[in-house]
Protein backbone atom coordinates (compact mmCIF):
# COMPACT_ATOMS: atom_id res chain seq x y z
CA UNK A 1 0.00 0.00 0.00
CA UNK A 2 1.36 3.24 -1.08
CA UNK A 3 1.78 5.85 1.92
CA UNK A 4 0.48 9.08 0.27
CA UNK A 5 1.79 11.49 2.55
CA UNK A 6 5.65 10.00 2.08
CA UNK A 7 4.96 10.34 -1.76
CA UNK A 8 3.95 14.33 -1.12
CA UNK A 9 6.67 14.94 1.33
CA UNK A 10 8.90 13.39 -1.64
CA UNK A 11 7.42 15.79 -3.48
CA UNK A 12 7.68 18.76 -1.85
CA UNK A 13 11.57 17.89 -0.48
CA UNK A 14 12.37 17.46 -4.35
CA UNK A 15 10.08 20.65 -5.24
CA UNK A 16 12.22 22.57 -2.51
CA UNK A 17 15.40 21.36 -4.05
CA UNK A 18 14.91 22.73 -7.46
CA UNK A 19 13.42 25.62 -6.59
CA UNK A 20 15.85 26.42 -4.40
CA UNK A 21 18.67 26.29 -7.06
CA UNK A 22 19.07 29.09 -9.60
CA UNK A 23 20.44 26.59 -11.96
CA UNK A 24 16.75 25.07 -12.41
CA UNK A 25 14.68 27.95 -10.69
CA UNK A 26 14.07 31.64 -11.36
CA UNK A 27 11.21 33.70 -9.79
CA UNK A 28 7.52 31.61 -9.67
CA UNK A 29 9.10 29.53 -12.81
CA UNK A 30 8.71 25.95 -12.88
CA UNK A 31 6.23 23.28 -11.93
CA UNK A 32 6.33 20.03 -9.90
CA UNK A 33 3.65 17.34 -9.32
CA UNK A 34 2.33 13.59 -8.01
CA UNK A 35 -0.37 11.53 -9.50
CA UNK A 36 -1.74 8.36 -8.36
CA UNK A 37 -4.28 6.24 -10.14
CA UNK A 38 -7.07 8.78 -8.92
CA UNK A 39 -5.73 12.08 -8.34
CA UNK A 40 -3.17 14.58 -8.95
CA UNK A 41 -1.36 16.91 -6.82
CA UNK A 42 0.33 19.79 -8.85
CA UNK A 43 2.11 23.17 -7.92
CA UNK A 44 -0.65 26.14 -7.38
CA UNK A 45 -0.52 28.79 -9.87
CA UNK A 46 2.44 31.43 -9.04
CA UNK A 47 3.29 29.13 -5.82
CA UNK A 48 7.09 29.40 -5.17
CA UNK A 49 8.82 25.73 -5.12
CA UNK A 50 11.58 26.52 -2.52
CA UNK A 51 9.21 27.12 -0.12
CA UNK A 52 5.90 24.53 -0.72
CA UNK A 53 4.96 22.25 1.79
CA UNK A 54 3.14 18.80 1.31
CA UNK A 55 -0.42 20.25 2.08
CA UNK A 56 -0.14 23.12 -0.29
CA UNK A 57 -0.14 21.12 -3.65
CA UNK A 58 -3.82 21.61 -5.39
CA UNK A 59 -5.42 18.40 -5.71
CA UNK A 60 -7.71 17.26 -9.06
CA UNK A 61 -9.71 14.20 -10.29
CA UNK A 62 -7.45 12.81 -12.69
CA UNK A 63 -10.89 11.52 -14.38
CA UNK A 64 -12.01 14.87 -14.86
CA UNK A 65 -8.91 15.70 -16.41
CA UNK A 66 -9.14 12.95 -18.94
CA UNK A 67 -12.32 13.90 -19.85
CA UNK A 68 -11.14 17.15 -21.18
CA UNK A 69 -9.83 15.49 -24.08
CA UNK A 70 -12.61 14.59 -25.58
CA UNK A 71 -14.98 17.83 -25.02
CA UNK A 72 -15.10 20.22 -27.72
CA UNK A 73 -13.67 23.74 -26.83
CA UNK A 74 -14.43 27.17 -28.53
CA UNK A 75 -12.07 27.78 -31.44
CA UNK A 76 -11.93 31.45 -30.61
CA UNK A 77 -9.24 31.99 -28.62
CA UNK A 78 -10.39 33.66 -25.08
CA UNK A 79 -13.47 31.77 -25.28
CA UNK A 80 -11.84 28.48 -25.36
CA UNK A 81 -8.85 28.78 -22.68
CA UNK A 82 -11.89 30.41 -20.36
CA UNK A 83 -13.35 27.23 -21.15
CA UNK A 84 -10.95 24.90 -20.85
CA UNK A 85 -10.15 26.98 -17.09
CA UNK A 86 -13.38 26.85 -16.00
CA UNK A 87 -13.21 22.63 -16.84
CA UNK A 88 -10.07 22.37 -15.42
CA UNK A 89 -11.21 24.19 -11.98
CA UNK A 90 -14.03 22.12 -11.86
CA UNK A 91 -11.49 19.40 -12.10
CA UNK A 92 -10.48 19.88 -7.98
CA UNK A 93 -11.47 17.56 -5.39
CA UNK A 94 -14.25 18.88 -3.57
CA UNK A 95 -13.08 21.64 -1.46
CA UNK A 96 -9.88 22.36 -2.74
CA UNK A 97 -9.88 26.69 -3.59
CA UNK A 98 -6.45 27.28 -4.62
CA UNK A 99 -5.66 27.44 -8.03
CA UNK A 100 -3.99 25.07 -10.19
CA UNK A 101 -0.76 25.73 -12.76
CA UNK A 102 -1.76 26.10 -15.88
CA UNK A 103 0.62 23.14 -17.16
CA UNK A 104 -1.68 20.76 -14.52
CA UNK A 105 -3.17 18.78 -18.28
CA UNK A 106 0.09 18.39 -19.30
CA UNK A 107 1.22 17.01 -16.17
CA UNK A 108 -1.62 14.84 -16.22
CA UNK A 109 -0.46 13.42 -19.84
CA UNK A 110 2.82 11.92 -18.14
CA UNK A 111 1.80 8.17 -17.22
CA UNK A 112 5.11 8.43 -14.67
CA UNK A 113 3.88 9.25 -10.88
CA UNK A 114 6.78 12.41 -10.78
CA UNK A 115 7.32 15.44 -13.03
CA UNK A 116 9.55 18.22 -12.53
CA UNK A 117 8.97 21.00 -15.11
CA UNK A 118 12.02 23.95 -15.02
CA UNK A 119 13.23 26.68 -17.56
CA UNK A 120 17.50 26.24 -16.63
CA UNK A 121 19.37 28.61 -18.49
CA UNK A 122 21.43 25.97 -19.76
CA UNK A 123 18.57 23.91 -21.19
CA UNK A 124 17.06 27.16 -22.96
CA UNK A 125 20.58 27.92 -24.46
CA UNK A 126 19.17 25.12 -26.30
CA UNK A 127 15.50 25.73 -26.83
CA UNK A 128 15.67 29.17 -27.78
CA UNK A 129 18.82 28.63 -30.48
CA UNK A 130 19.17 28.24 -34.33
CA UNK A 131 19.89 24.49 -33.71
CA UNK A 132 17.20 23.78 -31.26
CA UNK A 133 15.41 20.23 -32.48
CA UNK A 134 18.65 19.21 -34.57
CA UNK A 135 20.86 19.72 -30.97
CA UNK A 136 18.44 18.16 -28.78
CA UNK A 137 18.06 15.04 -31.01
CA UNK A 138 21.68 14.61 -31.64
CA UNK A 139 22.23 14.64 -27.69
CA UNK A 140 19.01 13.05 -26.11
CA UNK A 141 17.65 11.21 -28.81
CA UNK A 142 15.03 9.21 -26.80
CA UNK A 143 13.48 12.52 -25.99
CA UNK A 144 10.46 14.47 -27.32
CA UNK A 145 10.34 17.44 -28.90
CA UNK A 146 7.63 20.48 -29.32
CA UNK A 147 7.78 23.88 -31.46
CA UNK A 148 7.12 27.05 -30.14
CA UNK A 149 3.47 27.42 -29.58
CA UNK A 150 1.13 29.33 -27.51
CA UNK A 151 0.75 27.90 -23.70
CA UNK A 152 -2.24 26.19 -21.95
CA UNK A 153 -5.02 24.18 -23.45
CA UNK A 154 -2.52 24.37 -26.69
CA UNK A 155 0.83 23.45 -25.80
CA UNK A 156 -0.99 20.07 -23.88
CA UNK A 157 -2.90 19.42 -26.98
CA UNK A 158 1.09 19.91 -28.98
CA UNK A 159 2.45 17.56 -26.70
CA UNK A 160 0.03 14.43 -26.20
CA UNK A 161 -0.07 14.27 -30.08
CA UNK A 162 3.99 14.02 -30.10
CA UNK A 163 3.94 11.80 -26.64
CA UNK A 164 1.59 9.74 -28.07
CA UNK A 165 3.72 9.10 -31.96
CA UNK A 166 6.48 8.69 -29.91
CA UNK A 167 5.16 5.70 -27.39
CA UNK A 168 3.20 4.31 -31.08
CA UNK A 169 7.05 4.69 -32.69
CA UNK A 170 9.43 3.38 -29.59
CA UNK A 171 6.83 1.25 -27.04
CA UNK A 172 7.58 3.47 -24.67
CA UNK A 173 6.78 6.33 -22.51
CA UNK A 174 8.32 9.83 -22.79
CA UNK A 175 9.98 10.59 -19.97
CA UNK A 176 12.08 14.01 -20.95
CA UNK A 177 10.17 16.93 -22.92
CA UNK A 178 11.95 19.67 -24.48
CA UNK A 179 9.59 22.88 -25.55
CA UNK A 180 10.71 25.38 -27.91
CA UNK A 181 11.38 28.59 -26.00
CA UNK A 182 10.10 27.55 -23.07
CA UNK A 183 11.81 24.91 -20.90
CA UNK A 184 11.91 20.91 -20.44
CA UNK A 185 10.14 18.11 -18.64
CA UNK A 186 11.38 15.26 -16.47
CA UNK A 187 8.98 12.44 -15.40
CA UNK A 188 9.86 9.33 -13.57
CA UNK A 189 8.06 6.84 -11.27
CA UNK A 190 10.37 7.92 -8.78
CA UNK A 191 11.93 11.16 -7.31
CA UNK A 192 15.53 9.06 -7.71
CA UNK A 193 14.84 8.63 -11.37
CA UNK A 194 13.55 12.51 -11.74
CA UNK A 195 17.12 13.39 -10.11
CA UNK A 196 19.25 11.23 -12.57
CA UNK A 197 17.66 12.31 -15.51
CA UNK A 198 17.77 16.28 -14.56
CA UNK A 199 21.71 15.52 -14.05
CA UNK A 200 22.06 13.62 -17.38
CA UNK A 201 20.61 16.69 -19.07
CA UNK A 202 22.38 19.00 -17.19
CA UNK A 203 26.10 17.32 -17.26
CA UNK A 204 25.28 16.54 -20.83
CA UNK A 205 24.90 20.02 -21.55
CA UNK A 206 27.82 21.53 -19.69
CA UNK A 207 29.92 19.23 -21.97
CA UNK A 208 28.89 20.41 -25.15
CA UNK A 209 28.66 24.32 -23.78
CA UNK A 210 31.74 26.07 -25.32
CA UNK A 211 32.09 29.26 -23.32
CA UNK A 212 30.46 29.86 -19.70
CA UNK A 213 28.40 33.16 -19.25
CA UNK A 214 30.87 35.92 -17.62
CA UNK A 215 28.68 37.41 -14.76
CA UNK A 216 31.25 38.11 -12.57
CA UNK A 217 30.44 41.35 -11.05
CA UNK A 218 32.07 44.86 -11.93
CA UNK A 219 33.08 47.61 -10.69
CA UNK A 220 31.06 51.24 -11.33
CA UNK A 221 30.87 54.58 -10.01
CA UNK A 222 28.51 54.72 -7.26
CA UNK A 223 27.88 58.56 -7.79
CA UNK A 224 26.85 57.80 -10.97
CA UNK A 225 24.36 55.11 -10.87
CA UNK A 226 23.01 56.76 -7.87
CA UNK A 227 21.94 59.21 -10.47
CA UNK A 228 20.51 57.19 -12.88
CA UNK A 229 18.59 55.08 -10.48
CA UNK A 230 17.16 58.79 -9.05
CA UNK A 231 15.93 59.87 -12.89
CA UNK A 232 15.10 56.21 -13.93
CA UNK A 233 12.96 55.78 -10.60
CA UNK A 234 11.48 59.13 -10.84
CA UNK A 235 9.66 57.81 -14.29
CA UNK A 236 8.85 54.46 -13.17
CA UNK A 237 6.64 55.30 -9.72
CA UNK A 238 6.12 57.38 -6.95
CA UNK A 239 7.32 54.54 -4.95
CA UNK A 240 9.87 52.83 -7.42
CA UNK A 241 12.16 50.38 -6.67
CA UNK A 242 15.19 50.59 -8.57
CA UNK A 243 18.51 47.94 -8.83
CA UNK A 244 21.42 48.01 -10.75
CA UNK A 245 24.38 45.38 -12.20
CA UNK A 246 26.90 45.37 -14.32
CA UNK A 247 28.96 42.11 -15.46
CA UNK A 248 30.97 41.52 -19.01
CA UNK A 249 27.98 39.39 -19.94
CA UNK A 250 25.80 42.86 -19.79
CA UNK A 251 27.68 45.01 -21.74
CA UNK A 252 28.05 42.27 -24.30
CA UNK A 253 23.93 41.92 -24.49
CA UNK A 254 22.27 43.41 -27.29
CA UNK A 255 19.40 45.06 -25.70
CA UNK A 256 17.24 44.49 -29.09
CA UNK A 257 17.00 40.71 -28.75
CA UNK A 258 13.29 39.71 -28.72
CA UNK A 259 11.98 37.86 -26.20
CA UNK A 260 13.12 34.38 -25.32
CA UNK A 261 10.73 32.56 -22.82
CA UNK A 262 7.34 33.26 -21.30
CA UNK A 263 9.01 33.99 -17.81
CA UNK A 264 10.92 36.50 -19.55
CA UNK A 265 7.81 38.65 -20.81
CA UNK A 266 5.87 38.09 -17.31
CA UNK A 267 8.91 39.21 -15.25
CA UNK A 268 11.00 41.89 -17.49
CA UNK A 269 8.42 43.20 -20.18
CA UNK A 270 8.69 41.83 -23.35
CA UNK A 271 11.13 44.87 -24.82
CA UNK A 272 13.75 46.90 -22.92
CA UNK A 273 14.88 50.67 -22.99
CA UNK A 274 18.25 51.43 -24.27
CA UNK A 275 19.77 54.68 -23.88
CA UNK A 276 23.44 55.84 -23.91
CA UNK A 277 23.22 59.47 -21.86
CA UNK A 278 21.24 60.80 -18.68
CA UNK A 279 19.49 63.61 -21.08
CA UNK A 280 18.43 61.50 -23.16
CA UNK A 281 16.40 59.35 -21.21
CA UNK A 282 13.22 61.25 -20.46
CA UNK A 283 12.76 61.38 -24.23
CA UNK A 284 13.68 57.97 -24.91
CA UNK A 285 11.85 56.82 -22.03
CA UNK A 286 8.46 58.95 -23.35
CA UNK A 287 9.00 57.12 -26.88
CA UNK A 288 9.32 54.01 -25.34
CA UNK A 289 5.61 53.78 -23.54
CA UNK A 290 4.22 55.76 -26.18
CA UNK A 291 5.10 52.75 -28.77
CA UNK A 292 4.66 49.73 -26.09
CA UNK A 293 1.74 51.24 -24.07
CA UNK A 294 3.82 50.16 -20.89
CA UNK A 295 7.10 51.55 -18.69
CA UNK A 296 10.18 49.64 -19.00
CA UNK A 297 11.11 47.52 -16.35
CA UNK A 298 14.43 47.10 -17.87
CA UNK A 299 17.04 49.87 -18.62
CA UNK A 300 20.23 49.14 -20.60
CA UNK A 301 22.91 52.73 -20.14
CA UNK A 302 25.38 51.89 -22.64
CA UNK A 303 28.66 51.36 -21.13
CA UNK A 304 27.12 51.51 -17.56
CA UNK A 305 25.09 48.27 -17.19
CA UNK A 306 21.63 47.44 -16.21
CA UNK A 307 18.64 48.86 -14.23
CA UNK A 308 15.79 46.87 -13.03
CA UNK A 309 12.16 48.76 -11.66
CA UNK A 310 9.89 47.71 -9.49
CA UNK A 311 7.28 48.91 -6.98
CA UNK A 312 8.83 46.83 -4.50
CA UNK A 313 12.04 45.35 -3.74
CA UNK A 314 10.84 41.96 -5.02
CA UNK A 315 9.31 42.97 -7.95
CA UNK A 316 12.79 44.95 -8.87
CA UNK A 317 14.90 41.84 -8.13
CA UNK A 318 12.64 39.56 -10.03
CA UNK A 319 12.80 41.51 -13.25
CA UNK A 320 16.35 42.09 -12.58
CA UNK A 321 17.46 38.22 -11.81
CA UNK A 322 15.20 37.09 -15.16
CA UNK A 323 16.60 39.31 -17.30
CA UNK A 324 20.26 38.26 -16.06
CA UNK A 325 18.77 34.70 -16.82
CA UNK A 326 17.85 35.78 -20.74
CA UNK A 327 21.24 37.33 -21.14
CA UNK A 328 23.08 33.98 -19.73
CA UNK A 329 20.28 32.00 -22.26
CA UNK A 330 21.69 34.74 -24.72
CA UNK A 331 25.75 33.04 -24.04
CA UNK A 332 24.45 29.49 -24.10
CA UNK A 333 23.04 29.71 -27.79
CA UNK A 334 26.58 30.29 -29.03
CA UNK A 335 26.83 26.74 -28.19
CA UNK A 336 23.95 25.99 -30.96
CA UNK A 337 23.92 28.53 -34.12
CA UNK A 338 23.23 31.48 -31.97
CA UNK A 339 19.55 33.04 -30.95
CA UNK A 340 16.14 32.16 -31.91
CA UNK A 341 13.81 34.29 -30.26
CA UNK A 342 10.17 33.58 -29.49
CA UNK A 343 7.95 34.08 -32.73
CA UNK A 344 5.92 37.38 -32.68
CA UNK A 345 2.38 35.87 -32.62
CA UNK A 346 3.91 33.54 -29.55
CA UNK A 347 5.13 37.13 -27.86
CA UNK A 348 1.91 38.72 -28.91
CA UNK A 349 -0.20 35.92 -27.15
CA UNK A 350 1.76 35.84 -24.09
CA UNK A 351 1.74 39.87 -23.40
CA UNK A 352 -2.01 39.61 -23.40
CA UNK A 353 -2.44 36.04 -21.42
CA UNK A 354 -4.56 36.49 -18.22
CA UNK A 355 -3.40 33.37 -16.72
CA UNK A 356 0.12 33.85 -17.14
CA UNK A 357 -0.72 37.65 -15.14
CA UNK A 358 -1.98 35.32 -12.53
CA UNK A 359 0.77 34.22 -12.20
CA UNK A 360 3.21 37.05 -11.62
CA UNK A 361 0.74 38.98 -9.31
CA UNK A 362 0.43 35.94 -7.57
CA UNK A 363 4.25 34.86 -7.55
CA UNK A 364 4.94 38.82 -6.50
CA UNK A 365 2.66 38.69 -3.82
CA UNK A 366 0.05 41.43 -5.50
Amino acid sequence: MVNEATQLAALAAMSNRYGADSAYVLAGGGNTSYKNDKNLWVKGSGTSLATIKAEDFVVLERSKLDAMWSATYPEEEAAREAAVLADMMAARVEGESRRPSVETLLHNLFPQKYILHVHPAIVNGLTCSVEAAAAMERLFPAAVWVDACKPGYILAVECKEKMDAYKAATGKDCDLLFLQNHGIFFAGDTVEQVQALASHVMDTLQGVVTKEPDMEPMAYDAAVVDQWKAEIGKLFADNAVVEFTVCPQVLAYDPATKSLSPDHIVYAKAKQLAVKTLTQLPESYATFVAENGYKPKIVFVEGLGMFACGTSQQEAHTALIVMLDAIKVVAYTEAFGGVSAMPDFLIDFIINWEVESYRSKVSLGK
